[in-house]
């Protein structure tokens, strides 16, 4: 659950969200990849460490922080199964690089989701050229991690109220109570997606009229700025060996 909150859009006045959608998503991409195509440990932690000080700007250190606590059970995991195959000094620096590197990958993409909402998602995606249809699927696709969290929280809420206690008790108990989490989330998201279908019927989805939109995005020099200081950056980790 912690995990998921992670990833729901919150706007606050920060430095971090007065830049454009499609910077944050530059600089969310930009750590993603640097995460993914290093296997060093201490390029691992220069970029998170990148990610933190972008939390700090952003004002969202305490929800990174807790998304990490709710993926604690997960990253756990990743650094055992790594490191129960190769246990000595260099299967548990390998492991170690395994956790950072999801934990990079969460934490970057949960700063974006945190600041980004899906309204800012879908134009700035046809703000770079991608056609309306496509636009709609792949903002549905990132809107639905941060409603699936919204709604599972409504749920368990209710759930609460009534008397039933998701997260106490024996693992065993913990579990059986989610089963009674999933029907009538099912049964909301089935509501969800009828409503979803007669909202893009309103809007005129699937005509051939291109609509205007009452929204524009602009980049600014703080856009460049962050632009220039990520590509400043990736240059000189490739430079000095880090990459």
């Amino acid at each position: 659950m912690e995990a998921l909150r992670a990833f729901k859009t919150i706007k606050k006045d920060s430095p971090y969200d007065r830049l454009d959608p499609r910077t944050r998503f530059f600089l969310s991409t930009v750590l993603a990849f640097l995460a993914i195509y290093s296997s060093r440990l201490d390029t691992q932690l220069i970029v998170l460490t990148c990610v933190l000080i972008l939390s700090f700007m952003a004002k969202r250190v305490r929800v990174i922080l807790r998304g990490l606590y709710g993926s604690l059970f997960l990253l756990v995991l990743i650094f055992t199964l790594n490191f129960v195959f190769t246990p000595n000094l260099q299967g548990a620096i390998y492991a170690l690089v395994m956790t950072l590197r999801f934990t990079t990958l969460i934490t970057s993409f949960a700063l974006f989701f945190n600041s980004t909402s899906p309204e800012e998602i879908g134009i700035a995606l046809e703000g770079v050229g991608v056609p309306r249809d496509f636009s709609l699927l792949i903002n549905m696709s990132f809107r639905f991690v941060p409603t699936l969290a919204n709604d599972i929280q409504i749920v368990s809420d209710a759930l609460r109220s009534r008397g039933l206690e998701l997260e106490k008790g024996r693992l065993y108990n913990r579990i059986k109570n989610y089963v009674y989490l999933l029907v009538p989330l099912i049964i909301f998201e089935v509501r969800r997606s009828m409503m979803i279908a007669e909202a893009l019927e309103a809007r005129g989805y699937g005509l051939d009229v291109k609509p205007t939109r009452l929204v524009s995005l602009k980049f600014t020099w703080k856009d460049y700025l962050a632009i220039g200081l990520a590509l400043l950056g990736t240059f000189l980790l490739y430079s000095f060996g880090f990459l």
